[in-house]
């Protein structure tokens, strides 16, 4: 008999129904994440090229695989071995034995003519050295100058022309006279005072050697003649 009072038997547990979403969800995410890895899903175009480039790179860096060497070592290793064979130098070919060498005969050198000898033109001799106190006489210039009357003519000659002069004539005719007389004595006597005071002097032109004229002037009659050489000393002249 049954007894009413015994339990039944367990029944399955269920899944709590957040649990259950959270694992879906978490088998989810790593799906996506796998298919993300693994390429499945399409990037951005920055990654895609990032991504061909890096492929590009693990590719070239693979060592290249003959495949006729894995397919047949034994013709590979043939050709290595002549290839290797091919590329070893060639033997240098063997050089002649030497000649022997014969004392040369020296070349006779082509005889040069002598160079005609050049003749420098003469040359002009040189001028003396220029005399700067030496010249030539070039003109005498005679210069009369005249004096100058003291007075003592003039008095002279009116004396002695009123003296004259009153021998002529009587009353106011005779002192017309006198005065005359006086006027040309006193005119009279003055010229010839200038007369017997004029001087002569001489005037002497000198063309020098570095060609600057001079004159000297003489009271006397100087003793060159016109184009005599001259020179000076102490700052006269003197035949020379």
């Amino acid at each position: 008999m049954d007894n009413p009072n015994n339990t039944p038997s367990s029944s399955p547990r269920r899944l709590h129904p957040l649990i259950a979403t959270a694992a879906g969800a978490v088998i989810v995410a790593s799906l996506a994440a796998t298919a993300a890895i693994t390429g499945l899903f399409p990037k951005a175009s920055g990654d895609s090229a990032q991504s061909n480039q890096t492929q590009s790179a693990q590719i070239a860096s693979q060592p290249v695989v003959d495949t006729a060497q894995q397919a047949n070592p034994a013709q590979y290793a043939q050709q290595q071995q002549q290839a290797a064979q091919q590329a070893e130098p060639a033997p240098a070919p063997a050089q002649p034995p030497a000649q022997p060498q014969y004392g040369q005969q020296p070349v006779p050198q082509p005889q040069t003519q002598p160079q005609p000898q050049q003749y420098a033109p003469p040359q002009p001799a040189p001028r003396p050295a220029v005399c700067s106190s030496c010249g030539t006489v070039i003109a005498i210039s005679e210069v009369r100058q005249e004096g100058h009357g003291t007075g003592i003519g003039a008095v002279g000659g009116a004396v002695a022309g009123g003296v004259i002069g009153n021998q002529f004539g009587s009353g106011g005719g005779r002192t017309a006279m006198t005065v005359l007389g006086a006027l040309g004595g006193g005119f009279a006597g003055n010229s010839v005072e200038k007369h017997l005071r004029t001087t002569t002097s001489y005037s002497v032109r000198v063309r020098m050697e570095n060609g600057h004229i001079r004159y000297f002037t003489y009271h006397q009659p100087p003793p060159f003649q016109q184009g005599e050489r001259v020179r000076i000393e102490n700052g006269t002249l003197v035949a020379g």
